[in-house]
């Protein structure tokens, strides 16, 4: 019955129709060969929930692939400065080892998450 109430609902009609209009195919249906196909579904259910994961999936790619963007921009940046300014090559070592060890992490982060950088 509350499928029937549903049914009659989303289709906007009485529940006399829609007990009408389901007696009505599930009899033709009955007298025909459509019977014998079996029918099988999901409800779309299991085609969601792998559109949801692989969109959940491209999103967090996507986020990684940001991240080593930004990375990469902050290195080419902090050459660039060092280079200009003739930094000490001391200031240069201490500062980009905390650079180079955040790089490998997002990399490494990347890879266990199972992307890569094509």
């Amino acid at each position: 019955m509350d499928r029937l109430e549903k049914y009659a609902d989303e289709a906007e009609i009485s529940k006399s129709e829609a007990t009408d209009r389901v007696l009505t195919q599930g009899l033709d249906v009955e007298e025909s060969d459509m019977r014998l196909i079996p029918v099988q579904t999901d409800g779309g259910t299991k085609i969601e929930n792998k559109l949801d994961s692989v969109e959940k999936r491209m999103e967090e790619q996507s986020q990684v692939q940001n991240r080593q963007i930004a990375g990469a921009i902050v290195g080419l940046l902090w050459i660039a400065i060092h280079v200009v300014f003739s930094v000490p090559s001391i200031i240069t070592v201490v500062t980009g080892t905390p650079l180079a060890i955040l790089m490998m992490y997002i990399t490494l982060k990347a890879n266990e998450w199972g992307f890569s950088n094509e």
